[in-house]
């Protein structure tokens, strides 16, 4: 039985989209296999909300743009202190994000 992967916490984290690579921090916290948390960008602090089960994370939020929210769904996985994964924003396209861990 392979140990429980821990993905709460902070990690420093750039998404790479059609207007240039977007960095920020996604902070997670984990109940079971509910996965909350936010993501602070330039624009904001943003509420994430979704799932993690054996290290693969699954969530939604919210950017807001001049245009209006945009919702955008992100999936990943953590391995050891690092998280890759992709991200579909729908009309405004999709692309790769990763990060690493921020030690405490």
């Amino acid at each position: 039985h392979a140990r429980a992967v821990d993905v709460s916490g902070d990690w420093a984290i750039t998404a790479n989209t059609e207007q240039g690579p977007i960095s920020g921090t996604l902070t997670l916290k984990v109940d079971g296999e509910k996965l909350t948390g936010t993501l602070v960008v330039d624009v904001g602090s943003l509420p994430i909300e979704g799932t993690v089960k054996d290290g693969e994370v699954s969530f939604s939020l919210s950017y807001p743009t001049d245009s209006g929210d945009i919702p955008v769904t992100m999936t990943g996985k953590v391995d050891g202190d690092t998280i890759k994964g992709t991200y579909d924003a729908g009309p405004q396209g999709a692309g790769d994000w990763s990060g690493s861990r921020v030690k405490k």
